[in-house]
């Protein structure tokens, strides 16, 4: 009974009718094996049901925000723009505290620029699965996880962060989209042409022409007054600090007979 026939734990894990063919010492350490992989295995199992539970969570309480506001596709793009952006962070902060390699981070950013907010900006746009965004939009999924495999500092510590990420930043991403697009189909359309365009196209365009760059810069302040119209007529105090800031948009409220 020598050493040679010692125990080995994987063959003692996997062939647990041998260990009564095993001496003393064998048996005591495929005991133990057991005992610790036992424990391992339960947490597992109860991870998996936690994170099935919490997407399905996620995806019903997603669905009840689209049923209320299906038709108002700003809305549902500030949301995701939000979610965008939390994510985003959350990755920041997986490689600021070592979990993560900073060039995963760094390189993710980019993704998450030329993917999840390219298709932000489009939405509520749909285009079929053979175009060739959604060719770029699966490979850059792809290459994420990918990407994120490799560049876990130690992959076998993080494993659950890695699940986690794989089902909620990567691939639940295009679930959560598609389940936004409206249910009729002449709303799945872009509000203007020049949204539907490819982010790196529309950066080119703006780096390259002046008038391009002068449109945007109109649809910009565009945007921002109505943003602060809005805000104006939800609340007297942002309506005050508008009008302390801005000594035209005073003007323009005083026209409009609205007390400051």
């Amino acid at each position: 009974f020598g050493q040679s026939s010692a125990c080995k734990p994987t063959v003692c894990a996997s062939v647990p009718v041998a260990l009564c063919e095993l001496p003393a010492a064998g048996f005591v350490r495929c005991l133990g094996i057991m005992a610790y992989q036992t424990p391992v295995s339960l947490a597992l199992m109860v991870g998996v049901i936690l994170l099935l539970i919490l997407t399905v969570g996620a995806v019903w309480a997603w669905g009840q925000f689209l049923d209320q506001y299906e038709h108002d596709p700003a809305r549902v793009r500030a949301v995701m723009m939000i979610g965008l952006l939390t994510a985003t962070t959350l990755e920041f902060s997986l490689a600021a505290n070592g979990i993560t390699y900073s060039w995963v981070a760094w390189a993710s950013f980019w993704i998450n620029a030329w993917g999840a907010f390219d298709a932000v900006l489009r939405f509520p746009a749909s285009h079929d699965l053979a175009s060739a965004v959604s060719a770029k939009q699966f490979t850059l999924l792809v290459v994420k996880t990918i990407m994120y495999a490799a560049g876990m500092q130690s992959l076998r510590k993080s494993l659950w962060i890695f699940f986690i990420l794989l089902v909620t930043n990567i691939w639940g991403w295009p679930v959560f989209y598609i389940m936004a697009l409206p249910m009729d189909p002449s709303e799945q359309v872009a509000a203007d042409d020049t949204y539907d365009i490819d982010i790196a196209v529309r950066v080119w365009q703006l780096l390259m022409s002046r008038s391009e760059r002068r449109d945007c810069i109109v649809r910009c302040r565009s945007w921002w007054f109505r943003r602060l119209a809005a805000a104006s007529e939800g609340s007297s105090i942002a309506r005050m600090a508008i009008c302390a800031a801005s000594p035209e948009h005073r003007r323009i409220f005083k026209k409009m007979g609205r007390s400051v």
